[in-house]
């Protein structure tokens, strides 16, 4: 029998000391192994990777093969979708989790197990009870709560509609679409902390939007049938054009059409006329087949932008403008032809999401909103699809609602939640905790240079690199606004090529830069046959290029214009390599 102070020992080291438990990881085995969007080889490849490369392991149990591998296949989460690997190249291994104690009942166990804090156990248990095949995953950000907190509050970072004096930042100026106010740290605090948001509804902002397996090609289809019902009235081939883009993409249907819905309305559209069958003017400016202005020349008819890519706080009467400038920018119709032309437009606005967003690690609703996913360690805080801090909650809740109509809430979906060090510090809105948010969002006296190179963006000189082909001035405000800049006097919706001058205030100072798109010497903000044409010729001596023209030409960055710049160019049209910027 053991003495008694060793039983209270056992008893206290039980109830007050951490526990390490083991979590399942799949180890690859192989070289070059294919991770696939499906447990065979007709699913996509999405990576392939070698020896030691680990990934968690979403299920215990081997998936059938639906060819390649008939020993079965292992699923596994890469980079926060469902993905496949043949169990041939790989193993099952285990990693140490400190578990909580205080876990008590088998859900508290498994969500301790898996490296959710205390906090988030009650909201997830509720949930579990109805949903016991709902998968929650946490993604550690490394992140302290309060740090966060301060760096996504810098003015014109958030906005949204309310009369709480608290929510409301009074010291921030910057323009604002009509109702709506700035947001203080307070309101940021309460809208970023996950745990006010895990309940049956809000936990779809968490939601990966890749595609989701477990919900059917036909399910998704009824789905968009049905929410976007009224827009099907003028554009009857909408379902099939959300369908193709989607598989093309591997991008979450209900995810595309929540944000159409969230962006437009369930309504959207608004005949003024007929020309031909076609659409002629819309509300929410986003669609039109007949606006009648040039763009440089050039028609704006039949381009359509379901998302409002390039429309930005402020544009208010601009904004049906800047998302058709966008459209007719980026190639999203303009064929004349409506079925043509959905394709062209869903599937460049579901490509833009997934390639600027959800392939750099922002793929839930919430990251698009807050980026603070650890890929992005060296860009954090930046690269946010909107400023509506009320954003993810009503994406969640149109998604929620699709899901329900449907009868497909029993799906085993995927979360990824995440998780911050402090997550109940208290935010004030100033030093003093005053009423409403008085405090200054500027710079800090940060330099202009300095607030670009943290940025992510490169300075040589007085001009600006380090930019991705196709970006906007919107993109680059996005990266500089949450370091306390700003661009001044400029057209945000302008896509960004090289030549251009652009205005930096950190609100002390103000400095001009030009732009350089490694590639673009042309400065429409691409990389093509007219900018081939440029290098070559200067290269023969029969061109002339400005200073810019030619720090964009130098692709290889050896200090000259030569056969391999030109060859770079080349492959970079045709896909088969990437410039640097």
């Amino acid at each position: 029998m053991r003495p008694k102070w060793q039983i209270l020992l056992i008893i206290f080291l039980f109830l007050f000391v951490p526990i390490s438990v083991l979590a399942d990881d799949l180890e690859i085995t192989g070289s070059d192994v294919a991770i696939r969007s499906l447990p065979g080889t007709n699913g996509k490849v999405l990576a392939r990777k070698s020896h030691g490369a680990t990934f968690p392991l979403l299920s215990e149990n081997k998936f059938s093969d639906q060819g390649g591998c008939p020993a079965g296949w292992y699923k596994v989460n890469y980079d926060g979708q469902e993905a496949y690997v043949c169990s041939t190249y790989g193993r099952v291994i285990k990693s140490t989790i400190t578990v909580d104690p205080g876990a008590v009942s088998a859900c508290e166990k498994e969500l301790a197990s898996l490296g959710f804090p205390k906090e988030y156990w009650p909201g997830l248990c509720n949930i579990k009870i109805n949903h016991p095949n709902w998968v929650f995953n946490p993604v550690n950000t490394g992140l302290d709560f309060k740090t966060a907190v301060e760096k996504e509050s810098a003015c014109g970072k958030n906005t949204l509609q309310t009369t709480n004096p608290e929510y409301i930042d009074n010291s921030c100026t910057t323009k604002t679409d009509s109702g709506y106010v700035h947001a203080s740290q307070k309101a940021v605090a309460y809208y970023m902390n996950p745990i006010n948001f895990l309940d049956e509804k809000n936990i779809f902002m968490f939601e990966s939007n890749y595609i989701n397996t477990g919900v059917s090609d036909a399910s998704y289809i009824a789905i968009v049938n049905s929410r976007l019902a009224n827009y099907a009235k003028n554009l009857p081939t909408i379902a099939t054009a959300m369908n193709n883009a989607c598989k093309t993409n591997n991008v979450n249907q209900v995810m595309l059409s929540s944000r159409i819905i969230q962006e437009l309305g369930t309504t959207g559209l608004a005949t003024a006329g007929d020309f031909k069958g076609q659409l002629l003017s819309c509300i929410s400016g986003a669609y039109t087949t007949r606006y009648g202005t040039l763009l440089n020349g050039k028609s704006m008819d039949y381009y359509y932008n379901f998302f409002n890519v390039g429309v930005f706080d402020g544009s208010n009467g601009d904004a049906a403008y800047r998302a058709v400038y966008y459209a007719a920018n980026n190639g999203w119709g303009g064929t004349g032809n409506q079925e043509t032309d959905l394709t062209l437009a869903i599937g460049g606005g579901a490509n833009f999401l997934k390639t600027k967003y959800m392939d750099k690690g922002q793929y839930t609703v919430y990251t698009q909103k807050f980026n603070i996913h650890p890929l992005n360690s060296n860009n954090l805080y930046v690269n946010q699809y909107m400023t509506n801090l009320k954003g993810p909650s009503s994406e969640a809740s149109i998604a929620y609602s699709a899901y329900k109509n449907a009868g497909i809430l029993g799906s085993p979906f995927i979360f990824y939640i995440p998780v911050y060090s402090n997550i109940n510090d208290n935010i004030d809105n100033s030093n003093n905790g005053a009423t409403g948010d008085s405090s200054d969002n500027s710079s800090g006296g940060v330099s202009v240079e300095s607030i670009i190179t943290s940025s992510g963006l490169k300075l040589n000189g007085s001009n600006l690199m380090g930019l991705e082909v196709g970006m906007t001035l919107n993109d680059i405000n996005n990266k500089i606004n949450a370091l306390g800049g700003s661009l001044t006097g400029a057209d945000l919706s302008v896509k960004a090529g090289t030549g251009m001058t652009i205005k930096v205030t950190n609100g002390i100072e103000t400095k001009t830069y030009t732009l350089i798109v490694k590639g673009d010497t042309s400065g429409d903000g691409a990389i093509n046959a007219l900018d081939l044409l440029q290098v070559q010729k200067s290269i023969l001596g029969s061109y002339k290029m400005s200073d810019s023209q030619k720090l964009s030409a130098d692709t290889s960055n050896d200090g000259s214009i030569n056969a391999l710049d030109l060859l770079q160019i080349q492959k970079n049209i045709l896909g088969s390599y990437k410039i640097e910027q």
